[in-house]
């Protein structure tokens, strides 16, 4: 019995210990403050208090840097009536009544502030120590001393400096948020340089300094998003102009089909044309810009197919703007007529005696030829095919010389040619009028020569006479003396 009442007492005192503890602990003040705040921004803090008694009165002092913050106003809560004399000084004196008196957590005030805007702390603190006082016996209990920061937070979402391509814009200001320039038309990427006028501030994501960032032509915007330490955002837009002074021809200049063997009536306005070849497997495509800055797309089949077969050809401006050209080959499943239908001499009276199926002549060789024989040669379908002479001219030309004709078609098809042969034969005929002008000749040489003889002895023979005379005559005459 004795020991029970031994551990009775013990477990009465642990009781009223522990009660004295939760009494210790509910009589206590707390003042709830926001975490952070900014620049001139308004919160409030509320003063409340943890009793487990009836308190009816509290005191205190409320102590805050008044070069920080600024006391707007208070205003009581419940039945609390305050007894002490507005004030916006710091320390703060606080009294407040309550008639009835409240028990539990209570709720007695709440002060607000504003954050003034020329605040120089990043941080401050509101500290509150007092006492309460207990309604039943007017027992006075003093609270601990309770203290409280607050971060303050920059609302700075400013720039101090803003350049593009390392040169601070013209005219650049904070507060001044949108920028027109002009860059040269060559200028192909741009670099953003940014600074914060703020350390607290930072940089939206995507939409901070860049560097290479392409400058399109045209008009080019690009955004510099500030965000605060508040989270408040401010954008700074920059719309750069990059002139295009590119060329816009896309135009064609030639268009060579076959290296020219298949030959077009070429436009550059004429975009549409139509081919007719003839068992052609490839096709050979070349295109020239007229300016040397634009670019040339050829789409063709790798192998033509009998009927109808599509090429484009695309003409891309420096300034990227496209013209399209287009070639249908209606590729035929018939053979190309590759024969002559004449053969003209010109300056010259000598035929062929020409035949489409003939091709090979000779000609007696003239010296004239060397300078007034012209050879023409004329195609039997000039639209499927053409004509080319070896040796192209027929000057300088000497017996036993060759000209040879090739006819070919003009789409390219291998393998469809003709060949005629022109040789320059020497004439070794015998010239009749040659031989009997020499015969007359000769005749003529004998009978003039014969009358010579006789008329040379006729002389001979009136020479002799006349002497004969004469030497009669001095005869005679020395005879008579």
């Amino acid at each position: 019995m004795k020991y029970i009442k031994y551990l009775f007492s013990l477990i009465l005192v642990l009781l009223i210990v522990s009660f004295g503890n939760v009494y210790a602990e509910e009589k206590v003040v707390k003042i709830n403050v926001p975490k952070t705040v900014s620049k001139d921004q308004e919160f409030s803090v509320d003063i409340q208090l943890s009793t487990d008694v009836t308190t009816d009165g509290f005191k205190a002092t409320l102590t805050y840097e008044t070069t920080v913050l600024e006391l707007v106003n208070m205003e009581s809560k419940g039945d609390w009536h305050q007894d002490s004399k507005f004030s916006k000084e710091s320390p703060l004196s606080l009294d407040f009544t309550h008639e009835n008196g409240q028990v539990g957590d209570i709720t007695i005030a709440t002060l607000n502030f504003k954050v003034k805007s020329d605040a120089s702390k990043s941080n401050t603190s509101i500290t509150i120590e007092g006492t309460s006082r207990v309604k039943e016996d007017q027992t006075i209990n003093t609270l601990e001393k309770v203290s409280a920061n607050i971060e303050i937070k920059s609302t700075d979402n400013s720039l101090k400096d803003l350049k593009v391509n390392g040169k601070t814009i013209n005219n650049f200001s904070p507060k001044q948020y949108e920028y027109d320039l002009v860059e040269e038309s060559t200028t192909t990427t741009v670099n953003f340089e940014a600074v914060l006028n703020d350390k607290t501030a930072t940089f939206k994501d995507k939409f901070g300094p860049k560097t290479g960032v392409t400058l399109e032509y045209g008009k080019n915007v690009f955004e510099i998003v500030v965000v605060a330490a508040t989270g408040a955002e401010k954008k700074y837009v920059v719309t750069i102009t990059r002139p295009d002074n590119r060329g816009t021809n896309n135009n064609l200049s030639d268009l060579i089909i076959n290296s020219n063997k298949k030959l077009l009536e070429f436009s550059p306005n004429s975009l549409t044309y139509m081919v007719t070849t003839h068992k052609l497997e490839t096709i050979d495509v070349e295109a020239v810009p007229q300016d040397p800055k634009a670019k040339v797309k050829i789409d063709k089949p790798e192998k033509l197919q009998i009927g109808t077969n599509t090429i484009l050809i695309t003409v891309t401006s420096e300034k990227n703007e496209d013209q399209v050209y287009k070639v249908t080959v209606n590729n035929l499943d018939t053979e190309i007529d590759t024969t002559l239908k004449d053969i003209e001499l010109l300056g010259v009276d000598d035929s062929l005696n020409f035949s489409s199926n003939v091709y090979d002549y000779e000609l007696m060789y003239k010296p004239n030829f060397k300078e007034d024989l012209v050879i023409k040669a004329v195609v039997s379908n000039s639209d499927e095919a053409i004509a080319s002479k070896n040796p192209d001219t027929c000057s300088n030309l000497k017996p036993g010389d060759k000209v040879t004709i090739t006819v070919s078609a003009k789409d390219g098809t291998k393998n469809v040619e003709s060949y005629y042969t022109i040789t320059f034969k020497k004439d070794t005929r015998i010239n009749f009028f040659l031989i009997l002008g020499l015969v007359i000749f000769i005749v003529l040489l004998i009978i003039f020569i014969r009358l010579l003889i006789k008329n040379r002895k006729e002389k001979d023979l009136i020479v002799k006479k006349e002497q004969d005379l004469e030497k009669t005559k001095r005869l005679e005459k020395v005879n008579l003396e």
